[in-house]
């Protein structure tokens, strides 16, 4: 009698165990994670400002390697809405753009001879080499310009769509040298040049 006793209690534990296992490994909130999705409806181009993000707690079947996980806060911040993203909706790495970029941008191509060495993502100084031969003059046409490609003659680079007609027009008609920014420089400073003067004055930095 003892024995069976010890039996059914055996067999009662494993199986409150066994239900115990079931319970943990159905739990909605296992591998669940805490991720940012939008407060309220976001216009494209809106700051993720802390009052535009909210706090998700899901659980995402391949992972959550596309959102953004708390302790990135800081990071969002810095960025924008790249499109339209509705109340609710978890904000994803593909939602966003960095606060120097613009929505609406159009790619133009414009010829600028012996460039330096510039990558995709670099910002550009376009110049206008303009004036007679006898008097040439250069003068700042765009500073920033954000570089989609490199190509041989130019370079592709991305403006918005207000903007786009002025490059093609300078594309077709000036003579644009480009001057390369180093990542983190500060906005373009260059100033109109007219004679040998000039240049050799902010050259030697006076």
């Amino acid at each position: 009698m003892k024995n069976r006793w010890l039996v059914a209690l055996a067999a009662l534990l494993a199986g409150g165990a066994v239900s115990a296992g079931l319970l943990v490994f159905a739990d909605p909130a296992r591998g669940a994670v805490d991720v940012y999705a939008a407060a309220h409806d976001l216009q494209a181009g809106v700051p993720l400002s802390t009052d535009a993000i909210q706090v998700k707690r899901v659980s995402i079947e391949g992972g959550a390697a596309q959102l953004f996980t708390v302790g990135e806060e800081s990071r969002l911040s810095a960025l924008r809405a790249a499109h339209d993203i509705p109340a609710g909706q978890l904000i994803q790495r593909g939602d966003v753009m960095s606060s120097t970029s613009f929505v609406d941008r159009r790619l133009v191509f414009v010829p600028v001879g012996q460039a330096p060495p510039v990558s995709n993502g670099a910002r550009v100084d376009l110049l206008l080499i303009a004036g007679t031969p006898d008097h040439p003059t250069v003068v700042p046409f765009a500073l920033g310009v954000e570089v989609q490609a490199a190509t041989n003659g130019g370079l592709v680079v991305a403006v918005p769509a207000k903007e786009a007609a002025a490059f093609v027009f300078a594309a077709a008609t000036m003579h644009l040298a480009a001057v390369v920014a180093e990542p983190g420089a500060g906005h373009g400073t260059e100033v109109p040049i007219s004679s040998s003067d000039d240049a050799m004055v902010v050259a030697s930095g006076r």
